[in-house]
């Protein structure tokens, strides 16, 4: 008798929400490109340097006009946020090769919304797609952008 008690508690646990909103989400906009990179805050916003700038092995997953960090592809596959932190919006962000630093190699630098990252690959082949996939996610085609919801002002040209 006592083991129907503990098996509600854990799918509640393991549950609901997240895990059933997330497939719907992958179907609308499949990722751009995915994979593990080390990565470093430096700032969090115009004048205010990150709480910690130290390096992480995120799982990093580009999708629509995000980029996301995971903990790893599973937790990507759940759409588990690492530490619970909100995409980075890839619109206009700028993204290139971080030739000042000297530290390490294959390392490239995002600036989106006053963040400012640092991303290290494996090696110059690895670092080039991702820098290509983000320059390619922050402007899609005309009438090609997947999971960007349908608004008056995304299609309107200048």
């Amino acid at each position: 008798e006592p083991s129907p008690a503990p098996s509600p508690t854990s799918a509640r646990k393991s549950g609901g929400s997240q895990s059933a909103t997330m497939p719907a989400r992958s179907q609308e906009a499949p990722a751009l490109l995915e994979g593990p990179l080390h990565r470093k805050h430096e700032w969090e916003g115009p004048n205010k340097k990150a709480s910690n700038r130290s390096w992480h092995h995120v799982y990093c997953v580009i999708r629509g006009a995000e980029l996301g960090f995971y903990k790893d592809g599973k937790a990507a596959a759940q759409g588990a946020p690492y530490h619970g932190e909100a995409a980075v919006g890839l619109k206009d962000a700028a993204c290139d090769v971080a030739s000042d630093y000297k530290k390490k190699k294959h390392v490239f630098k995002l600036v989106s919304d006053g963040n400012e990252f640092l991303f290290q690959a494996k090696d110059e082949e690895e670092m080039s797609s991702w820098i290509q996939a983000v320059l390619s996610a922050e402007r899609p085609a005309p009438g090609a952008a997947p999971g960007t919801p349908p608004s008056g002002r995304a299609q309107t040209l200048p």
